[in-house]
């Protein structure tokens, strides 16, 4: 099977801390997805004109986020020349950032988790959105609960909310073996030995084994001691088990045929997928979120202090959050749910197959953000690498 390999010894990636969150399209080779590219590239071309001489803004983030039609549409749109650079991780741009601070970058991308601790390393500042227009396009969620880890108060946030994805509990709906109600993560310590597939990283699976053994979602990424031995101990008794090492293609197609029951995979929208590409009309997988939560994420971007040109970087955060064909071109690029209530309704009205990607991925349940816990860095990163380095040996 591509892309999966037996996890009974150390055949995974062990380094904690090096893997970006892929950006990748949700459905790849589709006809609807490249015609609507096709017509969005030259809505963001016709947008706009150009008047230039109002300096520049430089982006730090990942590729996608920096793709030749964003850059392009914000410069016709704004006159601000816009220089993107790339980065692989949110660990890559943290140190990018630690060094060189706003005497080099105006914003920086992340995932919401991480948002903390920019901030705690005063690297960024706070986002008052009320001096952002496209925020009222925002689920309020987003914007107004502090649970989340990047909203300081209603309205004042470290991080303009983006796209943001549940990792979900997925399954085979024939296969021998079913899921007790009500959904478990141990479902899959539950299933016959080698059915269980996990997608993701070292980091996710020991966060995956902690929220397995009731550990507070709040304190997941603090996990250290016991509570972390705790968690490797659960993840090695679920040996040997299936890895994905990020294919969604793999997990989908493992998930359908029943070379894996159940599974750990990268977003709601995996059932979707699995049924779409190897269900010959049939629904043969489902996906949710357990009674536990789930692990997730939300980008965007953050401010970075004492940026050269901070009055640039806010146009941009507003252009980036509120114009309608770069919405659409990130929803198209992308297929992850959007923070913006506004495109998420324009997507689900025009019906078709974007609408039911849209609701297989939980676009319109946007109050499952406050089941989740957020990617970050552990608290303990050696302690986590040693624990899972013991686990898979």
């Amino acid at each position: 099977m591509d892309n999966v390999a037996a996890a009974s010894s150390g055949s995974f990636p062990k380094a904690l801390g090096n893997r970006a969150l892929s950006r990748r399209r949700f459905l790849t080779g589709s006809a609807g997805a490249a015609a609507g590219l096709t017509v969005l590239g030259g809505a963001l071309a016709a947008c706009g004109s150009d008047s230039g001489g109002k300096g520049e803004v430089v982006v730090l983030s990942w590729e996608s986020y920096v793709a030749k039609e964003i850059m392009a549409g914000f410069e016709k749109t704004t006159g601000i020349k816009v220089k993107g650079v790339a980065a692989e991780s949110d660990q890559d741009m943290f140190a990018k950032i630690k060094a060189g601070g706003g005497s080099q970058y105006d914003i920086v991308f992340g995932n919401c988790g991480w948002a903390p601790t920019y901030h705690q390393n005063d690297l960024t500042e706070v986002l008052d959105l009320a001096q952002i227009p496209a925020s009222k396009d925002l689920f309020p969620v987003f914007t107004e609960d502090p649970s989340l880890p990047y909203v300081i108060s209603p309205g004042k946030v470290l991080l303009y909310p983006n796209m943001w994805a549940a990792l979900s509990l997925a399954w085979n709906v024939d296969a021998p073996y079913q899921p007790s109600m009500p959904l478990s993560w141990n479902a899959l310590w539950q299933a016959p030995k080698n059915k269980a597939i996990l997608e993701g990283s070292a980091e996710d699976f020991i966060a995956l084994a902690g929220l397995a053994n009731g550990v507070p979602r709040k304190d997941i990424y603090a996990m250290q001691g016991p509570t972390l031995d705790a968690a490797a101990a659960k993840l090695g008794s679920l040996k040997p088990f299936q890895i994905s090492k990020n294919s969604d293609d793999a997990i989908a197609r493992a998930l359908a045929s029943q070379g894996a029951y159940a599974g750990f995979a990268s977003s709601l929208g995996m059932a979707q997928r699995a049924n779409s590409q190897f269900g010959q009309g049939k629904v043969v997988v489902k996906a949710e979120v357990p009674t536990e939560g789930s692990i997730g994420w939300i980008d965007g971007p953050q401010l970075v202090k004492n940026a050269k040109n901070r009055d640039n970087a806010l146009t941009f955060i507003n252009y980036f959050g509120g114009d309608v064909a770069n919405q659409e071109y990130l929803w198209g690029a992308n297929f992850y749910s959007q923070c913006s209530r506004v495109s998420t309704d324009r997507v689900i009205a025009a019906g078709g197959e974007g609408a039911t990607v849209a609701k297989s991925l939980g676009s319109d349940r946007p109050d499952l953000a406050k089941q989740l816990v957020f990617q970050a860095q552990p608290q303990h990163p050696d302690a986590w690498a040693a624990a899972y380095d013991q686990v898979m040996g």
